[in-house]
């Protein structure tokens, strides 16, 4: 469903004007040491008082995921995930249902939270996580906060402060955990799709670096069988250089039909840089606009053997115009005609 309709719940929340109609359980997570139950959860009972506050919060914050349009009208700007770092003032949607380990780590939280097996214990540093279910209704919404207890410095075995309250006239000892309320939602879970305002929360929560590794290696994987790869190549530098944690998501975010399309216009590829390799002018002036002209393509001569269509890296150089290349982020702008890289 599309967050930005009438229907949509989180739209319901943002427009409540009686936060009596909305209902919220509150749960603290923790990662389980086994595979098939993945997720620790307790309920936690809250205070009248604590209760309305987080209500008021949620709808704050959800209010101030709404960013304005052209129109100046106030929406949830949403665009579909990217392995790469999600845009500023966008949120980003993903369908679990296109990735069967997330599909299976999503059910097995939401199942958590109505499992009446034993909950967390009172080891505070366990908690890794809230989530907040939020109900109008029959609707429902999961809206995660990756934040844990604080404990309190008694339990730490080296602290060398304490901290204490004032109780009437005197300072005591504070000996309880704190938890927090509020703040910024991270992640949002309607139904099988993610809605990640924090890329580093739907990582922690799913454990979701290894699932950008696994692609991140697939596709490098996928690059290097590919026939302009040869024993002349250095393949094991250029993986080794190109598995670096930097250009993960960049490699990760590759789609199938770009390396398809890779794989089949390469050599062709090839052929253009030799044609404009063979038309730099001589002219001082014409030579400095025509090299400024194709500044992001330039480098690529130095990773290429043109002639043989062969890849030929160096470890010495760096790796990124060659991903570039493979990921198709080489591209002329239409308004000044330069290439460059996105």
């Amino acid at each position: 469903m599309d967050i930005n309709s009438e229907k949509s719940i989180i739209n319901q929340i943002c427009d409540l004007e009686n936060l009596e109609e909305l209902d919220i359980d509150i749960y603290l997570i923790s990662k389980a040491k086994t595979l098939d139950k993945k997720f620790i959860s307790q309920p936690t009972s809250l205070d009248r008082k604590l209760r309305d506050w987080i209500k008021q919060n949620i709808q704050l914050e959800l209010k101030k995921l709404k960013k304005e349009d052209e129109d100046g009208q106030k929406k949830f700007h949403v665009e579909s995930y990217s392995h790469e770092i999600i845009k500023r003032d966008y949120i980003a949607k993903l369908d679990c249902k296109t990735d069967k380990q997330l599909l299976d780590k999503k059910t097995k939280l939401i199942s958590s939270l109505n499992s009446k097996s034993p909950g967390i214990d009172n080891n505070a540093n366990k908690v890794k996580f809230q989530v907040i279910k939020a109900n109008i209704k029959n609707n429902s919404v999961y809206l995660i906060y990756y934040r844990g207890i604080k404990e309190h410095s008694l339990r730490k075995k080296h602290s060398g402060r304490i901290p204490s309250l004032r109780n009437g006239d005197q300072l005591v000892i504070h000996d309880k955990d704190i938890l927090e309320f509020g703040g910024k939602i991270e992640l949002i879970i309607i139904n099988d799709e993610l809605l990640v305002v924090s890329p580093r929360t739907l990582e922690y929560t799913f454990d979701y670096t290894d699932h950008i590794s696994e692609k991140r290696d697939e596709n490098l994987n996928r690059i290097t069988q590919m026939g302009f790869f040869d024993e002349c190549s250095n393949v094991g530098k250029f993986t080794e250089k190109s598995s670096q944690y930097i250009l993960s998501r960049s490699l990760a975010s590759i789609k199938k039909d770009t390396l398809e399309v890779l794989e089949e216009k390469f050599e062709e590829r090839c052929e253009d840089l030799k044609e404009i390799k063979k038309h730099v002018p001589k002219d001082k002036n014409s030579k400095s606009e025509y090299l400024d002209k194709y500044k992001a393509i330039w480098p690529l001569y130095d990773y290429l053997d043109l002639d043989n269509y062969k890849v030929r890296f160096n470890e010495e150089q760096s790796v990124t115009p060659l991903l570039h290349f493979f990921s198709d982020k080489i591209v002329e702008s239409f308004l000044t005609k330069k290439f460059r890289s996105n």
